[in-house]
């Protein structure tokens, strides 16, 4: 994941929780939006620890 794929994946991470505190969307579609988050978060996660450890080096 480069930077700009990171800062895309934020702003995807911050569209799909405007969609999750939307009362409009339906149950069936929130928890399409929260596995989809889930995966952004555990691969933005990633790639933090991945820059971590070179920042450390």
């Amino acid at each position: 994941m480069s930077n700009k794929n990171f800062t895309d994946t934020i702003a995807l991470l911050k569209d799909l929780t405007n969609k999750l505190n939307d009362s409009s969307t339906s149950m069936e579609d929130s928890i399409e939006l929260f596995k989809q988050a889930s995966s952004l978060i555990k691969s933005a996660k990633t790639e933090l620890e991945t820059i971590e450890g070179e920042v450390k080096k």
